[in-house]
């Protein structure tokens, strides 16, 4: 599968975003609860660690024959949390990925705009706001070897943001842990 088919399966899901290897949590089991957050728990199937906020819905597992899409909705259903594990057809870092990822986007939502970019030495790997048709995320991308991972927060783009759950769906992705088996 090439680049392009990376960034199909991303897209065609409608909210897409970036993922990254936060430092593992040194905080108290009851922490995350007072920051609004359920505990860490293993997601199997996009071998990540989650932590999405309390109350939020999980969506059904999605998945293809190259990635693995796990999304959490607000109560308002305007804003959504969510990790995708994809395959890359060879190892290539974010800054590749990126552009193909765009031109799905436009292609699925009639337009992308990338808003900002830049490397974050801290996840090791691309934080990114990218405008669409349909939605804005605010993403962290890694890759790993012959994998990837897109850990997001969107919204909605003709509805207004509710801060406090857009602010959620940052911590839930600030949070999350990447790579794990």
């Amino acid at each position: 599968m090439g680049i392009r088919g990376v960034a199909i399966f991303v897209l065609m899901l409608g909210l897409v975003g970036c993922a990254h290897r936060p430092q593992a949590t040194t905080r108290p089991a009851n922490t995350f609860a007072r920051i609004g957050l359920n505990e860490l728990t293993k997601v199997e199937p996009i071998h990540a660690l989650c932590a999405p906020p309390v109350g939020w819905l999980p969506e059904p597992l999605k998945s293809s024959g190259n990635h693995t899409h796990q999304v959490w909705l607000s109560p308002s259903g305007n804003t959504a949390y969510g990790v995708i594990r994809f395959s890359l057809p060879f190892p290539v870092g974010p800054d590749l990925v990126l552009p193909f990822f765009l031109s799905e986007m436009r292609e699925s939502e009639g337009s992308a705009t990338l808003v900002e970019k830049h490397h974050d030495e801290k996840v090791g790997g691309l934080r990114f706001v990218a405008e669409g048709g349909m939605y804005t995320v605010r993403s962290i991308m890694v890759t790993r070897g012959w994998q990837g991972w897109s850990v997001y927060a969107g919204t909605v783009r003709d509805e207004p943001i509710n801060r406090t759950e857009l602010d959620l769906a940052e911590m839930a992705r600030e949070h999350t842990q990447v790579d794990v088996d």
